[in-house]
Order: C-alpha cells, then sequence, then structure tokens
C-alpha cells in the first residue's frame, strides 16, 4: 500500500497535478465550483433557503452542475472541505485517499486469486500506470470516486459469493445505489447482480424477500427523480440516456482495449471462462461486470469517452491475472506472454501546465463583475473556478459570454449569437455592469465564433475600456469610463436555449 500512495503522489507531483487550473477536461470546473458550492453552503449557520440561495450563487460563479451530475461526489468533497480549506492541494489529498481505497480492495480482492504478492503488486502499478487512472488522480473529476464505488461493489458482490446471506446482499444493494448516487455512467453496473447470481448459482440460497426488495425501492426512487428532472417526458429521458433507438451513437465498447490493451482484454477473456468452470467468487463478480457494462452499453450509448469505462480497469486486471494463473499452471512460457500484455498495455504519461488563469487573477483586483470570453467557450470554467477561490464567496458577479452574449446547450451546440454589432456588445456589457473583461486567445483555433470577434475588436478599440493585465494567452480589459447605456437585471438562461433562466437578487 505504500507503494501504491507513493506511486499515486508521483503520478500527482511529476503530472502537475498540483500547479493544474481545472482545465485538464472541460467538466472539471463544473466538478470543482459544484463541491465548492455545497461547501461554502454547509460552512454558514444558519442555513437558508437551499434553493433560492444555490441559485444566487450560480449568478455569481455560473459552472454548478448539480443536477446534470448526481450530488455524491459534490457531497464527499463538500464535507472534505469543512476540515480541508478548499484548493487544489486539498482536492489532490482526498484523490490519494481515494486512490488508495482503490487500490486496498483491489489488492484484497486479489489475494483471493492466490497470485504471487509480487505479480499482484506489479498488476496495481501497472493498473495505475494506465492513462484513464493518472487522469483521475490528477483531476477534479468524478470518475475516481465513481471508480471507488464500482470497486466497493465488486467487493459486496464478491462476498455475496462467498456468504450468500441477508447482510452481505444488503451490502451489496447499497455499494450498487453509492455508485448510482455518484455518477450516472455506473448504470453499467445495474445487471451485474443478476448475472453474478445466476453465474454463480448463489441465488437458491438467497432469502427470497430480500432479493426482489431492493431493486424495488431503487427502480421507484430512479423512477420518482427522472419523472421530476424531466417533468414525466420518456422521450426526454431516453434522449439523455442515450438510448439506442433514439440515438445514431455507436457502440462505443472497442474502448475498452484503448483504455488497458488487447494483452489485458484477452487474459481477461479467458479469466471469464474461469469463472464458468470453476465459479470463483471474485473471478466470478469480475465476469458479471464487464459483462453488464457490454450490456448496459449497447442498450444506452452514453459511453462515449475512455474514461466512461474506468470501472472496468480492476475487474479487467483481476481476470486477466486468473487468465495468466491458469496458463502459469500449464506453461513455462507463461513469462513470456506476460511480456507481451504488458506490452501492449497504453503507455503515455499524463501532465498538466498552468494555462496562466491564476497568473492573471493576480493582476486584477476582486471582487468585480467580470465578463469571460473564449473561442470555444470550455475555457470560461477554469476562470470561474480560480477566480472563486481567490475571495470570500459569494463575491464577484463572473458572466459568461456564451451565456451573455450568445446561446448554446450544454455541449456547446446549436451556437446562437445574440449580438451582431460593437454597439450591440457595448450596450450588452453596460446593461450588465461589467466593469472587467478576460479575454482568453487560442491561436489554434480556426474559426472564431461571431460573439467572440465582436467582443475582442469592441474592447481593444473602444475609449471605454484599457488593458490592464495579462497571461499566456489571456488578456483582461478595465472599465475607464462610465456606462454610456442603463443598467438593466441580468438574467442567465440554463442548460437549453431558452429553457428556465436565473435572475440576479437586487
Amino acid at each position: 500500500m505504500a507503494l501504491f500512495v507513493a506511486l499515486i503522489l508521483g503520478l500527482q507531483y511529476f503530472g502537475g497535478a498540483y500547479q493544474a487550473e481545472y482545465d485538464g477536461h472541460a467538466d472539471e470546473a463544473a466538478h470543482f465550483v459544484s463541491s465548492l458550492l455545497v461547501r461554502d453552503y454547509l460552512a454558514q449557520y444558519p442555513w437558508p433557503a437551499p434553493l433560492p440561495w444555490a441559485m444566487d450563487y450560480y449568478v455569481h460563479y455560473p459552472k454548478v452542475a448539480i443536477g446534470h451530475w448526481p450530488p455524491g461526489y459534490y457531497a464527499i468533497q463538500g464535507l472534505w472541505w469543512l476540515v480541508f480549506p478548499p484548493g487544489r492541494i486539498s482536492a489532490m489529498a482526498l484523490n490519494v485517499l481515494m486512490g488508495a481505497g482503490v487500490m486496498t480492495l483491489f489488492w484484497a480482492l486479489g489475494r483471493r486469486l492466490r497470485v504471487s504478492p509480487l505479480l499482484l503488486g506489479g498488476a496495481g502499478v501497472l493498473m495505475l500506470a494506465l492513462p484513464v487512472l493518472q487522469e483521475a488522480v490528477s483531476q477534479v473529476m468524478a470518475e475516481l470516486p465513481s471508480l471507488l464505488a464500482a470497486v466497493l461493489f465488486l467487493w459486496a458482490l464478491t462476498r455475496v459469493q462467498e456468504t450468500p446471506n441477508g447482510r452481505t446482499l444488503t451490502a451489496m444493494w447499497l455499494t450498487l445505489l453509492a455508485a448510482f448516487v455518484v455518477k450516472q455512467t455506473s448504470v453499467g453496473l445495474a445487471v451485474a447482480p443478476v448475472l453474478a447470481l445466476a453465474l454463480g448459482g448463489t441465488w437458491r440460497r438467497l432469502p427470497r424477500r430480500q432479493l426482489l426488495l431492493w431493486p424495488a425501492v431503487a427502480l421507484a426512487l430512479v423512477g420518482l427523480l427522472l419523472a421530476w428532472q424531466y417533468g414525466g417526458s420518456l422521450s426526454q429521458v431516453l434522449r439523455w440516456a442515450g438510448v439506442a433507438k433514439t440515438t445514431k451513437l455507436a457502440w462505443s465498447l472497442p474502448q475498452v482495449l484503448d483504455m488497458v490493451g488487447g494483452g489485458v482484454a484477452i487474459l481477461a477473456a479467458g479469466g471469464m471462462w474461469i469463472a464458468w468452470r470453476r465459479r470463483e467468487p471474485v473471478v466470478v463478480a469480475c465476469a458479471a461486470i464487464v459483462l453488464s457494462f457490454a450490456l448496459c452499453s449497447y442498450s444506452i450509448r452514453a459511453f462515449r469517452e475512455t474514461r466512461h469505462w474506468i470501472a472496468l480497469a480492476p475487474p479487467l486486471v483481476l481476470l486477466a491475472l486468473a487468465g495468466y494463473r491458469s496458463v502459469a499452471e500449464r506453461s513455462r512460457w507463461a513469462p513470456m506472454l506476460l511480456v507481451m500484455v504488458v506490452l501492449s498495455m497504453p503507455h503515455r504519461f499524463y501532465r498538466q501546465t498552468p494555462a496562466g488563469y491564476g497568473a492573471l487573477a493576480a493582476q486584477i483586483q476582486q471582487p468585480a463583475r467580470m465578463l469571460f470570453s473564449s473561442e470555444t467557450g470550455w475555457e470560461e470554467g477554469p476562470w470561474i473556478a480560480v477566480a472563486a477561490l481567490r475571495e470570500a464567496r459569494p463575491g464577484s458577479t463572473i458572466v459568461r459570454a456564451t451565456k451573455l452574449l450568445a446561446r448554446s446547450d450544454w455541449n456547446s451546440t446549436k451556437y446562437q449569437a445574440k449580438v451582431d454589432s460593437a454597439e450591440e456588445v457595448e450596450r450588452t456589457l453596460d446593461g450588465a455592469g461589467i466593469d472587467l473583461v478576460v479575454i482568453h486567445n487560442d491561436p489554434s483555433v480556426g474559426a472564431v465564433r461571431s460573439h467572440h470577434s465582436l467582443l475582442r475588436d469592441m474592447v481593444a478599440a473602444s475609449p471605454s475600456w484599457r488593458h490592464c493585465a495579462a497571461a499566456k494567452e489571456l488578456v483582461a480589459y478595465c472599465r475607464q469610463k462610465p456606462a454610456v447605456y442603463p443598467r438593466l437585471p441580468l438574467q442567465i438562461e440554463l442548460n437549453r436555449m431558452g429553457v428556465g433562466s436565473v435572475s440576479e437578487t437586487p
């Protein structure tokens, strides 16, 4: 465990995780700001009404995503920040703790396979070195807590195979529920209990009442949540989930090969054969999870990136160990096979570098009413996260150009500019009371969106604005003359174009 923790710390340190600025992924800033909202709400007492307070918080820091993702990760990190100061270092410390939990469970499960500690330790090191694991331990993303919940579920599923009774069955359902509360991609685990109980033959020895009660309760709760979130529209739920009949998205199962390599996948297939023949508890549980992800991902095409398959990394590596053990029992050439497997694994070191958000924020005065604009729009999130950490919250009002000067959906598609001239840009900025404009210029981006181009040209030419700070590809303009146009109430559209909005409180 000391080796595993040291490796996690090394990956973070040499990968630049402690100096990174929440731009490792387009979703990272949303996870961070959502956790910050939970922390800031819990840190005050008496607690105000949560929904109005959260809406006002969103006006100040418009990158909150509770509702788009389940609240489990935000609750964990928000509570963590009640003990430790919120920031990048404490977030990485939580990642070390969660990573150590994953590796503890991996080790405990691997010992049941009766392989040598040296082989198991090497497998653990190689698993942590997978690019998807490197990113998970170095970013403020829901993948690592989702992986921890999935390995807890794998542990509980194994215990049901070993000791089938009401207590282990309850633990299995509770850990599955915990996985759902952290991230929606845990739906890949949904049919694993049925597959494991059938494959291992343990369903005959379990109390029927508890076998059926928990799934019924879980389905009812999920149904009520989705009905509330989507207004009872089944078609919207199906589109959100990426159900195969409502989407043209391709089945992305081959991404698993990109995640672990072809050699691990081939050995894991041998491990699944062992699960069928010997019915070893840990191998049965691993095989059930792999098959469950394959089945669920075919029906629900929401697994669109390699990171969405991260829950399969431990069961695939454990199945590969079982497959290798079987080969080693029959052939002295097994070590050569192991070398080929290692060489087939993806080898890439993940490294982050500061993008200049912190350097620019140190040059400006906060709190402020500021607008941030970029070519793609996703750079708005890292700026919001960095700026929020530098002040007593809620302080600044940070406005996203993709909300004030344009419209687009969650994935930055369906773009529509709200302004078509420099005069309209200036009128909009005056109406929102903006006194600071931050612009991100990326020369590698080809087509620049019209609102960004108009804003960039207007602040550079207008006598009302002056250049006041710069860092890397970021430049800031401060207001130097009073606003010409009258101030208007600030309204921010939410999620989809024209559906709902949040208004600034007087």
